[in-house]
Formats: structure tokens, C-alpha cells, sequence
């Protein structure tokens, strides 16, 4: 079985250098080719997001305060995207539940007048750029590590020459959309056949993404969420 490589920023740099003869060059500067880097990250990312997201499925504990309602989400958190949450203390254990849309701040203002004791349910709260909460309905009661959120994580962004790139699997979709991108600033005549090949590049990559189902199971779990906020 072949070990899949994790390229460096500095080794993604170095090969599309080689590939396209730059080595002794400054037409694209290291920067530039860093921003084209990371914007073929976010293609790439975008892609496997739309159609296998668990791909970056990942978790983290939220510490419960006794009295406190409002906690940050983690940072590495992809579009607020929550798979599940979970409470555990031991002798309890369930599913937290995103409160309903219908009723559900008239909902939280009885819960924090009157401290009920109901299971735990949550709000997404997006009040300050760059440091979005969540809001735990009724405020804890317990303190400790009880929660537990399973979420999608954003892709790594390289900055670093030693900083990974953690798509190993479609990193040729992002030396090809650099090459194309190094093309495009030259107007070189190569351009055309760099579309076209970072095209199939993509349909390679989603191809790959739809035939990928967790557990070797080809078929799709039915979303069954929405019909349990409604019980």
C-alpha cells in the first residue's frame, strides 16, 4: 500500500518551480505563488465540503461553567458546520439540540428567567466578527468537560515553508491550478492546456469525492434531523 506524502509549502513551491523552469526566475514571487497556493486550498476545499464534508469531520470538548450560557466554538470551525453535540456526565447521557427556529427566543428568555431544568439545547450567536458563540439554553448547571461537539474543520492554510497541506490526496489539483494561475500572469500559450488539464484535475478530485463513503458503505445516511427538531 503506497504512504500517502503531506507536502510542505516549501516543497509544493519547489516542485511547481521545477515544473514550470521559475527556479531562476522572479517572475511570480514567493508571496504570489503562497496566495495561489492557499486560493487552491479553498477551490479544493469548497469541493470536498459540497459533496463529502465528513472528510474534515473532527471534535472538541466544551468546559461547562456553572452559571455561564455563552461559549466560543473552536477556531478551526468550517462555517458554523456542527454535525452533532453531546452531553455526558456520566449517569446522563444525549443529544444536544439546536433550538427550533420557530419560538425559540421566547424559548431561551423563559429558560434564563425562570432556570429551568431541561436538557441542555443550543443557538449559534454571531455577534462580534471573527469570534462567533454558542449558546448554551438553559445556562449550565454543571461544570466540567460534558460537552462534546463533532464539527467540520476548515482546511490547514499554509503560510510557513514548513507548514502542511492536509488534502494529500488532491494535491495535483493544487499544483495544477498554481500553474495555471502562473500561466495567466505570463499570458503564456501553455494557458489553454493548463485549463484543461486543471479541469480534469477536478473531475477527477470529485469523482473520487462522491465514490468516498465512510465505513466502505455506498449508501447515504438520510438526514433525519429535521424531522427530530419538529418531535
Amino acid at each position: 500500500m503506497a504512504v500517502r506524502k503531506y507536502w510542505t509549502l516549501d516543497q509544493i513551491r519547489q516542485k511547481i518551480n521545477r515544473d514550470l523552469d521559475l527556479e531562476a526566475e522572479n517572475f511570480v514571487r514567493t508571496t504570489e505563488m503562497t496566495d495561489y497556493i492557499n486560493e487552491a486550498i479553498d477551490e479544493c476545499e469548497a469541493e470536498i465540503h459540497s459533496l463529502y464534508e465528513d472528510y474534515f469531520l473532527t471534535r472538541a470538548t466544551l468546559d461547562l461553567i456553572a452559571g455561564e450560557e455563552e461559549y466560543s466554538l473552536p477556531a478551526n470551525m468550517y462555517a458554523h458546520k456542527i454535525r452533532k453535540i453531546t452531553y455526558n456526565n456520566t449517569s446522563s447521557i444525549y443529544k444536544v439540540r439546536r433550538m427550533k427556529n420557530w419560538h425559540r427566543f421566547e424559548q431561551y428568555e423563559i429558560a434564563k428567567t425562570f432556570e429551568t431544568s431541561d436538557l441542555y439545547q443550543y443557538l449559534i450567536l454571531n455577534e462580534t466578527i471573527g469570534d462567533p458563540k454558542i449558546i448554551i439554553v438553559p445556562r449550565a448547571r454543571d461544570t466540567g468537560p460534558l460537552i462534546q461537539i463533532w464539527y467540520i474543520r476548515q482546511a490547514n492554510r499554509l503560510e510557513e515553508g514548513t507548514d502542511i497541506c492536509d488534502i494529500p490526496e488532491f494535491v495535483n489539483f493544487i499544483f495544477q491550478y498554481v500553474k495555471v494561475r502562473c500561466y495567466e500572469k505570463e499570458i503564456h500559450p501553455n494557458a489553454g492546456q493548463a485549463r484543461m488539464d486543471l479541469q480534469a484535475q477536478r473531475s477527477l478530485m470529485q469523482g473520487t469525492l462522491q465514490a468516498a463513503q465512510p465505513d466502505n458503505e455506498n449508501e447515504i445516511e438520510m438526514d433525519m434531523s429535521y424531522y427530530e427538531e419538529m418531535s
